[in-house]
């Protein structure tokens, strides 16, 4: 813990090997190696975000199409309204990751931002805490829900039978992303306390 100490402490430019400090060159290349996967994840989730955000503009032509067959030549679509939920759940799903990736969320911090430093720090661990144990069953959840999907060819029911499955199978996929997304947040946060 004594390299965190002093990543904390100095800019990265004036770290050193001294002798005095306990800090090695082995942890200076682990944390440029953890600060390369944190920008990777951050990269990943801004593309996705960025690329969930055109599925907007699909849906709409989606609802042109479907609002000029309906009311313009009285011929309505069996396939605009099913598709239309399918990809508005990757946009929820991807847009999430997005705007947390952005820090863009809502807070409520009427109690926190009075709360020392101490507590401060308190709170974020079982914000953490929490927000792992969600994203965790998640994962879980959804890789189970996904798998039993796929193993089953599960489709929509209805007139315009879609494939369910593969929006089932995003669902885990998103909450990793989510999770460890999560994670880089919260160690910059507490980074940034320091």
């Amino acid at each position: 813990m004594e390299w965190a100490r002093c990543i904390a402490a100095k800019p990265l430019g004036q770290l050193s090997g001294s002798a005095g400090t306990g800090f090695t060159v082995g942890a200076y290349a682990m944390t440029n190696k953890v600060k390369a996967f944190f920008n990777m994840i951050d990269t990943i989730s801004a593309k996705t975000g960025q690329a969930a955000c055109l599925l907007i503009f699909l849906m709409m032509v989606f609802t042109a199409v479907e609002v000029v067959a309906r009311y313009a030549f009285n011929h309505p679509t069996l396939w605009v309204w099913p598709i239309n939920r399918q990809l508005f759940g990757i946009f929820i799903l991807f847009a999430g990751i997005y705007t947390m990736s952005q820090e863009d969320h809502i807070r409520v911090e009427i109690f926190y931002e009075h709360f020392p430093p101490k507590l401060k720090l308190i709170a974020r661990w079982i914000a953490l805490g929490t927000f792992v144990c969600f994203m965790v069953a998640l994962v879980l959840q959804g890789s189970r829900m996904g798998w039993n999907a796929l193993m089953a060819r599960e489709k929509l029911t209805g007139a315009f039978p879609i494939p369910l499955y593969p929006l089932k199978l995003l669902i885990p996929i998103a909450a990793v992303l989510f999770l460890l997304e999560g994670i880089v947040i919260f160690y910059r946060r507490i980074q940034g306390d320091r």
